[in-house]
């Protein structure tokens, strides 16, 4: 499949969270240096990066198994970690599809500091994430796709 592709499903698949993704800064928490804060703002600038974008500069070919890879491994995280909420899944699973595979983004925003003292950075234009070692140890972590560098 193209980048190009797979850019028009994620952008067709997300519009529809439009009104939501306006509202959502009324739902997080005022502290600015919290992690759903900063997680919040780095998911509703991404949409808004994805509905500004009318076309790709470049169309790589993307790899199917990966995708499937690692929707399966968001899917995983999920049925762990976060709540039932079926159109919050979809719209975060968008945006991590989006940052990973036609971005080139880290799926945590440079910046924000883990409660475990671990942390997203950017070097020049290099991404670096300080626990992706150990992160990387769950069998089904989504940091195999992250451009972070250890």
């Amino acid at each position: 499949m193209k980048s190009s592709k797979l850019f028009l499903k994620i952008k067709k698949d997300i519009e529809p969270y439009k009104s939501k993704v306006n509202d959502k800064n009324k739902n997080i928490s005022e502290d600015p240096d919290s992690i759903g804060f900063i997680m919040s703002k780095y998911n509703q600038d991404t949409f808004n990066e994805i509905m500004n974008l009318s076309f790709l500069e470049l169309d790589d070919k993307i790899d199917e198994e990966e995708l499937t890879d690692f929707q399966k491994r968001i899917d995983y995280f999920f049925k762990l970690y976060a709540s039932d909420d079926e159109d919050f899944r979809e719209f975060i699973k968008a945006i991590s599809i989006y940052l990973t595979f036609i971005a080139k983004k880290p799926l945590h925003p440079p910046g924000i500091k883990f409660l475990n003292g671990k942390r997203v950075y950017k070097d020049k234009n290099r991404y670096y994430c300080t626990g992706k070692n150990e992160f990387m140890k769950d069998k089904f972590s989504l940091c195999k796709y992250c451009v972070c560098n250890l």
